[in-house]
């Protein structure tokens, strides 16, 4: 079940944070992010950040974005809150990242 998208167009800066996906009270899950593409992405990168109580956060990745093509970074479980975080600047083209909880 996809809990939160986020779409990043070309030119985000770097450390852009995407929304905190909370998978509830007491749930602690592993997390997948997958990014997809558009053509023309020259640059880019993007990590999954889990955390289990939304302050201190571990940071799993990072996974270029790559021209075209869904790239995707998992960690099992054990984490209550999940986001995506563009680590690299995205240039030529627009990213879309979907977290979801395993």
């Amino acid at each position: 079940m996809a809990l939160a998208v986020q779409s990043i167009a070309a030119g985000s800066t770097t450390a852009a944070n995407g929304a905190t996906v909370d998978a509830g009270s007491g749930a602690r899950r592993g997390w997948t992010a997958v990014c997809t593409s558009t053509a023309g992405i020259s640059a880019g990168a993007f990590e999954l950040q889990v955390s289990a109580d939304g302050t201190n956060w571990v940071t799993v990745g990072p996974a270029t974005v790559a021209v075209s093509a869904k790239q995707a970074i998992s960690v099992g479980g054990g984490y209550r809150y999940a986001r995506a975080v563009i680590s690299t600047t995205v240039t030529g083209g627009t990213v879309g990242i979907t977290v979801a909880n395993a």
